[in-house]
């Protein structure tokens, strides 16, 4: 570029033209001068075009390195972006099924600790029952324990008493009221007056293990309580008057249609054990009966 300038120069350009066209501006041209100028100029302007295409491949070989690199690069870059978040996806699914399993494992164990919860308040009843039982036990055996060999073969004992159950005798003889207490009496005994929750309980729970039926009605026992001297004035045989009234059944004593439902029955209730009595035909129904004795 500087050699072109060079040649381009004011001063240059008039030597140029002295030797072309001759000292004294004769204007008639040196041909040879002017061809072998214009071959000089030529090779000049070729020599710059060398100059300047290999120049430009220089630069644009540098240029096409350095955007080679940096492509190399980023495209290094991409690939590793996209490892990444291949990993990234790869461990949210990881961490998704983690998340569902646990969400299982909870579920299922919610599930187990509510049935097991279940099983539990089922084994806290059954120990509850069983400690009930083994007190009543207990008590049995403390009654038994003091009236051994107090009570005859077939009397069952209870606190200072001894009971007969006519059922545990015959499952099908029954009597009305008057024949039943004939027999206690016969027996030593006199029909059973109920006088304590306790006893209540006793003859409840007994009765219970007697029944052969659901028929409460024909399955009762009589019991030494009457009303035969004053409608609605229930008294014991033992002349002891019957102020209790919890131990009737819901309705009951009602004398039903009038018909002399004068004697006491004892059953046993499903729905209140306390609800145990209730009034029937003393001469024309016919039932087992409880008698009961002291010790001997």
């Amino acid at each position: 570029m500087e050699s072109l300038k060079t040649w381009t120069n004011d001063k240059e350009v008039g030597h140029l033209r002295y030797k072309i066209f001759g000292q004294g501006g004769n204007t008639f041209p040196n041909y040879k001068v002017l061809i072998l100028c214009l071959g000089l100029l030529n090779a000049a302007l070729f020599i710059a075009a060398i100059v300047l295409g290999v120049n430009c491949t220089k630069v644009k070989q540098g240029s096409s390195q350095d955007s080679h690199s940096a492509a190399l690069q980023l495209i290094s870059e991409l690939e590793e972006l996209r490892s990444n978040h291949s990993d990234v996806i790869t461990a949210e699914q990881e961490a998704k099924s983690a998340l569902d399993r646990a969400i299982k494992n909870y579920a299922q164990l919610k599930e187990q600790i509510e049935q097991q919860k279940i099983v539990n308040d089922g084994y806290q009843k059954q120990i509850e029952g069983l400690r009930a039982e083994k007190q009543s036990l207990q008590s049995n055996i403390s009654s038994l324990e003091g009236s051994c060999g107090k009570c005859q073969s077939g009397w069952v004992p209870f606190n200072s008493s001894c009971y007969f159950f006519s059922y545990t005798e015959s499952k099908t003889n029954n009597k009305n009221w008057e024949d039943s207490r004939a027999d206690c009496i016969r027996r030593g005994s006199d029909l059973i007056v109920i006088d304590s929750q306790e006893e209540q309980k006793f003859v409840s729970g007994t009765i219970d293990n007697m029944r052969v039926g659901r028929d409460i009605w024909r399955h009762g026992f009589w019991i030494g309580l009457r009303d035969t001297e004053s409608e609605g004035t229930w008294v014991w045989i033992n002349n002891v008057t019957e102020v209790e009234e919890r131990y009737w059944m819901d309705g009951e004593p009602n004398d039903w249609g009038h018909h002399g439902e004068d004697c006491g029955v004892a059953i046993y209730s499903n729905y209140n054990p306390w609800k145990t009595r209730f009034d029937d035909n003393c001469v024309r129904s016919e039932k087992k009966w409880i008698c009961e004795k002291s010790f001997n």
